[in-house]
């Protein structure tokens, strides 16, 4: 702080007093006197040597890539790549700042960033492949046996220093023939055997016949193991070169094209199945119905030679493209003035399993069996397989069931009978399949969907009858040495009407009274038998017994069950064929 004392006043002062000191330059004010003013002044300089600068340099040497493949006498080929990458050689960076307010009064800040020439960011890559780059393989044959060799050799090399040599010879002591193949295409078809067996999943139901006291909690089961299981695999690639044909889908129902009229040109044709010797017949009847195990067939023959060929000999007949198979187990002539009938009468392919085709048997079942398992004991050995179909498989005790002195055919009829199902046969693959005299009850056709539906276009005759009889809602069922007592009622009945009680060895288990019961209910009531007589058609195939049937009349379709079909095929003097259906439907009215 100054003080400032004055030792003389200067009575012409005036307000305010200017002070200077001596060396200093008054400058010449800006502003003229008698005025109010400020006096600022701002010096700013700009650094002189300010500079920004970035240099970035990357430099690859020639990058080179070589490969060379030589396969026998052809020239060699060659593949050259370079690539080239190169910037400046230096990078710096200088920054710097100045700041002053006047000459005497200063403040300098400078920052300098330097990459030198000799700092470098540098990368290099070296890729090298010699023409000592080699995939040969070279395959000596000789009949010698010490020389027969089979040698590879592969040679690698990356850069100048690294190298890496393989060689793999193979011999052998004797002469051998070495042959590689490549398949390419869908793989042929074979048969495929494994002992890992695995089943197709799905519920599995276990029913113990008898109690054990003495088991303890956890039960443990034990499974023997598979044997040899085999599957044929019919080839093809990812699309199946040998597709199996679909099943039948019963859910879209059979029905003939309605048509104004119907041009066909029927065929019937007869082979000798043993040595497809063919056979001249002139008429044929094949006829069942759903007690019948086996149709029966009635030939006529154009000749003697014909009759005689087919004597005791299975035949296949093809009507309009459908094949039946039938043994002629008897023949017979009839004789009239300057005419004579050759005939033979049999059944189908099914009485192969009858006398006197084969020995009677006795059976009973010495050990608990399955209903199916007990049926495939009676066709042991015989070449015909047999399933069930719209029937649930349950439990026979041992001794349950006997038969005695009935051919193996007889035997699968009584046992099925008494659960009243019937047998189908496929003669073709010498099947049987047990099905329920009723596929479908009549109190439930409403909401079913026929297998075969059929209209007045393709009927040629219609008749009808009708029968009388107790509808029944109710019966009672019971087992013989070993069984149950069981009581089958129609639902949302009363179950107040009863039908003729039943006594069976094989009403053993709740599943075989229920399809008993089901059957004998479903006999009952008021039928209304219809016969119609049709074409065999692409479009219209033979009916089968058991077949639900649907007539249709107008937009109204009223549903039966194929009781009875009779086939008719014959070729008149002029050499014209007529082929005809005919079968009998039950429909439950009220």
């Amino acid at each position: 702080m100054n003080v400032l004392t004055f030792n003389t006043p200067w009575p012409n002062a005036t307000s305010p007093v200017n002070i200077r000191f001596g060396g200093e330059v008054v400058p010449t004010p800006p502003i003229k006197p008698a005025s109010l003013g400020i006096n600022l002044g701002l010096a700013w300089q700009p650094p002189v040597s300010v500079a920004s600068e970035l240099q970035l340099v990357s430099y690859c040497e020639p990058r080179i890539r070589e490969i060379s493949v030589a396969w026998f006498s052809k020239a060699a080929t060659d593949s050259l790549t370079q690539i080239g990458w190169q910037n400046n050689p230096l990078s710096q960076q200088a920054y710097s700042v100045h700041y002053a307010t006047n000459p005497l009064f200063a403040i300098n800040s400078v920052l300098q960033w330097f990459i030198a020439a000799s700092v470098e960011q540098q990368l290099a890559l070296n890729w090298l492949v010699p023409t000592q780059h080699q995939n040969q393989c070279v395959m000596n044959w000789q009949t010698n046996p010490k020389l027969l060799a089979i040698e590879t050799a592969l040679d690698w090399s990356d850069g100048i220093t690294c190298i890496n040599h393989i060689t793999a010879s193979y011999y052998y002591g004797h002469v051998r023939v070495s042959q590689s193949s490549i398949a390419w295409g869908p793989h042929t078809a074979s048969w495929i055997c494994s002992k890992r067996y695995r089943p197709p999943t799905g519920k599995v139901t276990i029913r113990f016949g008898e109690l054990w006291a003495k088991s303890t909690n956890p039960l443990q089961l034990r499974f023997t193991a598979s044997a040899n299981y085999c599957y044929f695999d019919d080839g093809g690639g990812l699309v199946d070169a040998n597709p199996s044909l679909p099943s039948f889908d019963f859910e879209t129902p059979i029905e003939p094209q309605l048509r104004r009229y119907y041009l066909m040109q029927p065929t019937i044709t007869c082979v000798r199945v043993s040595d497809d010797v063919p056979i001249v017949i002139s008429n044929i009847s094949i006829s069942r119905s759903r007690g019948q195990w086996a149709s029966s067939v009635s030939i006529d023959f154009s000749s003697r030679i014909d009759a005689s060929r087919a004597e005791n000999q299975l035949l296949k007949v093809g009507i309009n493209g459908y094949e039946f198979f039938t043994l002629v187990e008897q023949t017979s002539v009839s004789k009239v003035f300057g005419n004579e009938t050759y005939r033979g009468t049999g059944r189908s392919r099914s009485a192969e399993l009858a006398t006197p085709y084969v020995l009677p048997i006795s059976y009973t079942n010495a050990t608990s069996r399955s209903f199916a398992g007990l049926l495939n004991d009676m066709l042991q050995f015989t070449g015909w397989t047999i399933a069930l179909n719209g029937i649930i498989d349950f439990n026979v005790p041992a001794g349950a069931f006997s038969v005695g002195n009935k051919s193996p055919i007889d035997a699968v009829q009584e046992a099925v009978a008494q659960l009243g199902c019937m047998l189908l046969s496929n003669d073709e693959t010498k099947a049987l399949t047990v099905v329920p005299r009723w596929p479908t009850v009549p109190w439930l056709m409403d909401g079913v969907t026929p297998d075969l539906t059929v209209h007045d276009a393709v009927i040629t005759s219609y008749s009808e009858s009708k029968e009388i009889g107790t509808e029944c809602n109710v019966v009672w069922l019971r087992g013989e040495q070993q069984g149950i007592s069981a009581k089958v009622k129609r639902a949302g009945t009363a179950g107040n009407i009863a039908a003729d009680d039943i006594s069976a060895q094989l009403i053993v288990d709740n599943q075989a009274a229920r399809t008993a019961g089901t059957n004998a209910l479903a006999d009952t009531g008021n039928k209304l038998n219809i016969n119609m007589s049709l074409p065999i058609m692409a479009d219209l195939p033979p009916a089968t017994p058991g077949m639900l049937i649907g007539i249709r009349e107008g937009v109204d379709v009223f549903k039966g069950t194929c009781d009875s079909v009779t086939i008719n095929a014959s070729v008149s003097d002029t050499g014209d064929i007529d082929v005809e259906q005919t079968f009998t439907v039950v429909r439950h009215v009220a």
